[in-house]
């Protein structure tokens, strides 16, 4: 077929990934990707554009872009992204012919960082769904492309003595020196985006009903605090797979991971217990294995980041419905895991998340549920996204919960793999419930503080946790 547009074929991708421990500041990671490609548009290219995941003074050091084998300059697009990179082509890239751009970088955890990445003498991973460079479609009318390849390998080098998780099938592993080179095949539309973690980890596996829950951690974790942890954590993994759907094909596990350093407190104070999410698991950092994995408030991090992997990993949630799609969903899952205890612990824990969407608000206002491109302050992003759980919990009264788990579970099967934003959303309730949700969206979305009649039902029922 005649193409109609500028554009090009993503072939194939193989990702490199391996810890340096001599790097200047300390243990990083070198990632080395090579993208192959096909100019399938109708005229010449003369550069294509990247979203970076660290661009050169981002954190990242010795960033190297080659096209064929010849080293060009990237070139900083605009300065409201200032992660979009363009690669030119010298000379220009002609229809019909092949190019291979190879992207290098050594990547340094910083300290203020999002703890998204982190390399230690021990361990490291990568848990950001953007964490390789996002091919941009031309600019033009009936153009192709984007950042998906058509057929992806990664490949983790690590010490032998190293647990490895990533995403993909397993291949058969090869050596590179005295190191482990583990090889997957990343299957397109199935597979979540690259992430990997890996360490010198002990495993123990709690005998769990439900869904396989095992610990990877430095050290040993006390056998009946694991015990007590992964029962409860099972239990909430099941509920959001009931109410979201399979968030992938095949056996579902959970892992619980200890990061390597400190992790940020997304909700909490400056110095409390950090967590991130990577597809079907939780780090947690060193402050919450202190506290205990059975303790309540860490187990709640757990939760939270748990439903981060459909909404976060599996569906991408568009750059201003992070808020409202990313944390508002994920407080969400603690409403969710609640309920699966009982009605009366559900009515508990939206309480709760009411007491501590008051307590954030001395703190700062919370805004619109939709966060515009120069974004909010830290504490406006907390007292903002507790009010997009409680907006979740209030969809779920009006409308339904089987209509509202309809329309998760549709928008999970339907986008998988892509960008969500809260039209989506509202187009999927009204669906299911056959109901106009305007007037709801547009008070919730638009406007700060919690409706009357919504407060008036939830403060402060039978055993509150106020105070915790």
């Amino acid at each position: 077929m005649q193409p109609l547009g500028p554009g090009f074929r993503f072939i194939d991708r193989q990702t490199e990934i391996r810890a340096v421990a001599d790097a200047p500041r300390g243990a990083g990671l070198h990632v080395r990707v090579a993208d192959r490609f096909d100019n399938a548009g109708d005229r010449p290219l003369h550069s294509l554009e990247a979203r970076l995941p660290e661009g050169p003074t981002f954190g990242s050091q010795n960033l190297r872009v080659t096209v064929d084998g010849r080293e060009v300059s990237p070139q900083r697009v605009n300065d409201a992204d200032r992660r979009l990179m363009r690669a030119p082509f010298d000379p220009v890239w002609e229809q019909h012919q092949p190019r291979e751009i190879i992207t290098e970088w050594v990547w340094m955890p910083e300290p203020a960082g999002r703890g998204t990445f982190a390399a230690t003498a021990e361990a490291f991973y990568i848990a950001d769904e953007t964490a390789l460079p996002l091919w941009q479609t031309p600019t033009g009318v009936f153009a192709r492309g984007g950042p998906d390849p058509m057929d992806s390998n990664l490949t983790v080098v690590a010490p032998p003595d190293y647990r490895v998780l990533a995403p993909g099938k397993p291949l058969k592993p090869g050596t590179i020196g005295n190191l482990v080179a583990h090889r997957f095949k990343i299957r397109p539309k199935e597979d979540f985006l690259p992430y990997v973690v890996a360490g010198r980890y002990l495993e123990q596996k709690p005998r769990t009903p439900q869904v396989e829950v095992s610990f990877w951690t430095l050290q040993p974790l006390d056998g009946q605090q694991a015990q007590t942890a992964a029962a409860r954590l099972a239990s909430s993994m099941q509920a959001y797979m009931d109410f979201f759907g399979p968030a992938s094909k095949g056996k579902t596990g959970l892992r619980i991971v200890e990061a390597p350093g400190d992790l940020p407190a997304e909700f909490g104070e400056p110095g409390d217990a950090g967590s991130g999410s990577f597809p079907g698991g939780v780090l947690l950092d060193r402050r919450a294995l202190t506290q205990g994995v059975a303790n309540e408030s860490i187990l709640e991090l757990a939760e939270y980041e748990l439903a981060r992997t459909w909404f976060g990993w599996r569906v991408r949630p568009a750059p201003e419905d992070q808020i409202l799609m990313g944390r508002g969903v994920g407080l969400y899952g603690l409403i969710l895991a609640a309920e699966g205890r009982g009605s009366d612990e559900r009515n508990r824990m939206v309480a709760f998340l009411l007491e501590r969407y008051d307590e954030s608000r001395r703190v700062a206002a919370d805004r619109r549920l939709l966060e515009p491109p120069v974004g909010y302050s830290r504490a406006e992003r907390i007292s903002t996204g507790y009010r997009a759980a409680l907006f979740f919990a209030a969809l779920e009264d009006l409308c339904g919960r089987d209509n509202l788990r309809s329309a998760f579970r549709r928008i999970v099967r339907v986008r998988g793999g892509d960008e969500v934003a809260h039209e989506e959303l509202r187009a999927a309730v009204e669906a299911a419930s056959q109901r106009d949700l305007a007037e709801m969206f547009r008070t919730w979305l638009n406007h700060s503080g919690i409706p009357d009649e919504f407060r008036a039902r939830y403060s402060n029922p039978p055993g509150t946790r106020s105070g915790n």
